[in-house]
């Protein structure tokens, strides 16, 4: 089964809830332009848009950019969502939710072990990092 893209997702909502772009920007409060290239893939939304959207829409953040099966927001009523604290978290630290997307299995099971570190072999694991970058950006 083909996953469905980001953009995708945001026009078949629009359509399914029966809006123009107009009228979708207009309750959103951005611009036209803007969502018409998140609709057509040319642009992703920034974290915060991705949230006004998945609230507009009563869905998870999750279910916008993941083939995950539908969940509404209004279900966890009281707490908030988990994907919506990693959002903050990820704003919080300046993370683009983008190079988030990107990551691999392979790299997240690289944070993982990571964390699992002491703070002595982190400190020798960044130098080791530093050290194969400069050598990388030398070649």
């Amino acid at each position: 089964m083909k996953k469905k893209s980001l953009a995708l997702k945001l026009l078949e909502l629009r359509q399914a809830h029966d809006l123009t772009q107009k009228q979708l920007c207009e309750s959103l409060n951005i611009g036209r332009s803007t969502y018409s290239y998140f609709e057509t893939g040319s642009r992703i939304p920034d974290v915060e848009t991705l949230l006004l959207i998945a609230r507009y829409y009563d869905v998870s953040i999750d279910e916008l950019v993941t083939d995950s099966k539908p969940h509404r927001a209004s279900e966890t009523a009281g707490a908030e969502c988990p994907d919506i604290q990693i959002l903050h978290h990820l704003m919080s630290k300046n993370i683009p939710v983008d190079f988030v997307m990107e990551l691999s299995k392979a790299d997240f099971d690289f944070l993982y072990n990571y964390k699992e570190l002491t703070d002595e072999n982190k400190a020798e694991m960044q130098y080791l990092m530093n050290y194969k970058l400069r050598k990388q950006a030398d070649r």
